[in-house]
């Protein structure tokens, strides 16, 4: 179930290539949708925790991967050349002696190599399920890590939030079910959930960002990139106070924004089908832009020259237009939304 998690997740989920989920994914979310459900209507029954730490020593600059089926995970900078990983499953059941019966049913495995650790949570398999007359197994578990900011990460949760803090290394974080948040980065190879949010703020990097949701928001929030790459099937794409010389953003139903400076000979891609798409500008970079809507309007307050004279408040449907030396290259596209370009 895991590697089949891994390897959904590390495909590319950008609106204009979204698909139908495979079968067998669709049936694990709906599961951990179902394990849920259960625990709300589980409430006062009784509950059992089993905790331990792990520490691994994979060095400063070593790589971390984890799998999580249920549960939040948590990753902070920690002091040192050892990683620190506090575990905590919680199981609930209709008494504490099954409670404590499941705990024993999901493991987690640690496996120590030189300057690499691999964590993996462990659930029974179908037939041990069938087996022990059970459908299934309420047990999550959360990881809170502490690790050197210098380590590499690869986490992917089916049901569960990830977070990450002051982590500089090469980074990757996917999740089915939950939100993805990371927060003074650095190198942020892919950021992607399924049904969850996706945010990164606070992050300087000389490589490229991608981050993506199928029915969440995506916010990229005081950064700076060479590249950023988001999008969003529906939900909103929030790309604020960000520096970066290549930007696209794409939603298929929600509002697409950009906020910030233009960089000479950069390029911005801005599109949404049902949403509108805003841009509020920083500096005095000049950029030529090209403007289209089918069935909303064009509006913008920074004096753009179109067809030979100066046109500050234009409201038409498709526009092409230059301010200043035409350096920069802005193409902003709605079908049903508006556009507005103004200034900070």
């Amino acid at each position: 179930m895991t590697c089949l998690t891994l390897a959904a997740l590390a495909a590319p989920a950008p609106a204009a290539r979204a698909q139908a989920l495979p079968e067998r994914i669709r049936a694990v979310v709906g599961d951990r949708m179902e394990m849920a459900r259960t625990a709300r209507y589980q409430q006062g029954r009784e509950e059992q925790t089993e905790r331990q730490t792990r520490t691994v020593k994979i060095g400063t600059d070593g790589e971390l991967s984890l799998a999580n089926i249920s549960g939040d995970i948590t990753v902070t900078r920690g002091s040192g050349s050892d990683t620190t990983i506090e575990i905590v499953k919680t199981a609930r059941a209709r008494t504490a002696d099954e409670a404590k019966e499941l705990l024993g049913l999901v493991t987690v495995n640690v496996v120590e190599r030189t300057g690499r650790a691999e964590i993996k949570t462990v659930y029974p398999r179908d037939d041990e399920m069938r087996r022990n007359n059970r459908r299934n197994v309420n047990v999550s578990v959360a990881y809170a890590v502490t690790t050197p900011p210098g380590t590499r990460l690869t986490i992917a949760s089916i049901s569960g939030s990830i977070k990450v803090a002051e982590i500089k290394a090469e980074l990757s974080a996917n999740s089915i079910s939950g939100t993805v948040r990371i927060t003074s980065g650095g190198r942020i190879a892919a950021a992607k959930s399924i049904s969850g949010d996706v945010e990164i703020i606070d992050t300087q990097t000389d490589g490229v960002i991608e981050a993506s949701s199928i029915s969440g928001g995506v916010t990229v929030r005081k950064v700076s990139a060479r590249r950023i790459d988001v999008g969003s099937v529906s939900g909103a794409i929030a790309v604020q106070d960000v520096t970066s010389d290549r930007i696209q953003g794409h939603s298929i139903s929600g509002t697409v924004e950009f906020s910030g400076p233009l960089a000479k000979g950069g390029r911005y891609e801005l599109n949404s089908h049902s949403g509108d798409v805003r841009v509020v500008l920083e500096g005095s970079t000049g950029f030529e832009v090209e403007a289209n809507s089918f069935s909303g309007s064009i509006h913008s307050d920074v004096p753009l020259k179109i067809g030979g004279s100066d046109d500050r408040m234009v409201r038409r449907r498709s526009i092409q237009g230059v301010f200043g030396d035409g350096s920069a290259v802005v193409s902003l596209t709605t079908f049903s939304g508006s556009v507005t370009i103004s200034r900070k």
